[in-house]
């Protein structure tokens, strides 16, 4: 019988919780550390779900961490890129705003990539958001499994062991036969 509690509360929050930091402005270049927000929601999921399965007495490893870091991760993409879509919209983030400020600050755009951002520019909000979904689906894939692995590690937990059932009284028997002696009471 397994007694594991659902995942679905400590991935959703790990997940959730770090993909909206991680779609922040300025906040979201901590991921910029080796992906910490990312490996963060992982192991805060890790966390969580090792507590739940203290309170029901499940046992909580290395590899159940590694799977709730996944699920964490696949809510940290589907988090950040609506927020971050959200973000972008009311802030007016602009694709040809931002080449104009590289190009004024006197970076200059290799000729073979003009198409790519001309197409950027052109491409619709949707294909946008699902490419960015895809690009933060595989990194929180990796990493926020790295996390939840780190964190099973971290917070592992084995219930303790029932008690011994009592098994029927036993009867001495003196060596050579003969009587049994009487049980004790």
């Amino acid at each position: 019988m397994d007694n594991s509690p659902s995942m679905l509360k400590a991935t959703l929050i790990g997940g959730a919780v770090f993909g909206l930091i991680g779609a922040t402005p300025f906040i979201s270049a901590l991921n910029c550390l080796c992906c910490s927000l990312v490996v963060a929601a992982g192991f805060s999921a890790a966390y969580i779900y090792s507590r739940d399965c203290q309170n029901q007495r499940a046992a909580f490893s290395a590899g159940n961490g590694a799977i709730v870091g996944l699920v964490a991760g696949m809510f940290y993409a589907l988090t950040t890129v609506v927020v971050s879509s959200l973000v972008n919209i009311f802030l007016r983030t602009d694709i040809e705003e931002m080449l104009e400020q590289l190009e004024d600050s006197g970076f200059a755009i290799p000729p073979e990539a003009e198409p790519f951002f001309d197409y950027m520019i052109d491409a619709s909000p949707i294909l946008l958001f699902f490419l960015g979904f895809c690009f933060w689906l595989l990194i929180a894939a990796v990493f926020s499994t790295i996390g939840g692995l780190i964190g099973g590690a971290v917070f592992k937990f084995e219930p303790p062991a029932p008690p011994a059932a009592a098994g029927p009284p036993t009867i001495d028997v003196p060596p050579g036969g003969g009587d049994p002696a009487p049980p004790m009471t």
